[in-house]
């Protein structure tokens, strides 16, 4: 995907919720409309080719649990 096209909806909205704060894989599925595992796998890698996407274990925001979170840098103005 050349930064010129669109990122597809599932994309931008797990884009959009890992903006505001690092999420588990449960809850982005969840607060994404639980998109299958394929569709959000297919979303992480679009995301990573148009910004950083981080993977680390931490405490996920939405369910205070400790487990592997995802998480994107905002944009710099």
């Amino acid at each position: 995907m050349s930064k010129g096209q669109l990122m597809p909806a599932t994309a931008a909205i797990v884009t959009a919720l890992i903006l505001e704060r690092p999420l588990c894989i449960s809850c982005i599925a969840a607060k994404a409309g639980e998109p299958s595992a394929a569709a959000l796998e297919a979303s992480m890698e679009r995301i990573r080719h148009v910004m950083e996407l981080y993977r680390r274990q931490e405490r996920c925001r939405a369910y205070g649990t400790l487990t592997t979170v995802y998480s994107v840098d905002r944009p710099r103005k």
